[in-house]
């Protein structure tokens, strides 16, 4: 009677353990590539590879390539497959594609009113590779380390010392309130005017209006503080979070000529400059 109540209960245990894991095709376990062709929505072409196990688990690693810049990602997650539907969860994302084999190629085909979420497109093809995963794990490594260092050196243009307000000092020859004016200078098509009004306490007020060649003007107000370094003029925007940096020389009493040296935006003119008229 004890055997056939363990039996009975291994057998319940086993069916709902078995029920309760995901199915993968063990087809389409292993090591495969695909091409990224660019299309006019999105001019990015590259290579994919996979390595799908078959625990069900993936490593997903991207390389891709827009005019001269190369780009590699990774992304792991799970897969499994359920009546011809190929399911493959991401970090932040979960695509439904169904499929179908052919010798060593799968073909992919997103479902019938879905998107894709995440790096796949709505239908590419696989092809049965050799093991890759030393090659783009080393791509990928070199370029996460390169894009780290990238966002270091911003952190540190942005917000570190070289942009610390405490080290910096406000030139007396820059308070007051100044106005000037420019066109095509800054973008193509562009005017603009402005009022800054520079306080000795490091604060300032600026009140711009910019007018596009056949479009409206557009007024905008901002504040924020300034400081000088180094012969160079600091402008942190409290609404941006973002410091623009200029050299300048100071003409006469009346009048101060400023450069671009580092702008918190990306512009069409590297040379930007402006002179600030002094109005009292």
């Amino acid at each position: 009677m004890n055997k056939i109540i363990y039996a009975t209960l291994f057998t319940f245990i086993f069916s709902f353990f078995s029920f309760g894991q995901n199915k993968v095709d063990q087809n389409l376990v292993g090591f495969w590539k695909s091409t990224i062709y660019p299309t006019k929505n999105d001019p990015v072409k590259g290579n994919s590879f996979v390595d799908r196990k078959a625990d069900g688990t993936f490593t997903l690693y991207l390389e891709l390539i827009y005019k001269n810049d190369s780009i590699y990602t990774k992304e792991t997650g799970h897969w499994s497959t359920d009546n011809g539907i190929y399911t493959e969860i991401g970090e932040e994302y979960n695509d439904e594609y169904t499929y179908k084999i052919i010798q060593n190629q799968i073909d992919f085909k997103v479902r019938k009113n879905k998107l894709p979420l995440g790096f796949r497109s709505e239908k590419f093809l696989e092809e049965k590779t050799t093991d890759q995963s030393n090659y783009y794990e080393d791509r990928y490594s070199i370029f996460k380390v390169k894009t780290l260092q990238k966002m270091l050196d911003m952190n540190d243009k942005m917000n570190g010392f070289s942009y610390d307000p405490s080290d910096g000092i406000q030139d007396s020859r820059l308070v007051g309130v100044w106005v000037g004016s420019e066109k095509d200078n800054q973008e193509e098509g562009l005017s603009k005017e402005w009022t800054m009004t520079r306080n000795a306490d490091g604060t300032f007020l600026l009140d711009f209006k910019t007018k596009m060649k056949g479009g409206k003007t557009n007024r905008f107000t901002e504040k924020g503080k300034w400081w000088v370094k180094d012969n160079k003029f600091y402008e942190y925007h409290e609404e941006s979070d973002m410091t623009d940096v200029y050299t300048f020389e100071v003409l006469n009493i009346n009048q101060i000529k400023f450069k671009v040296f580092e702008m918190s935006f990306d512009q069409n003119n590297n040379e930007y400059e402006f002179i600030d008229n002094r109005k009292k």
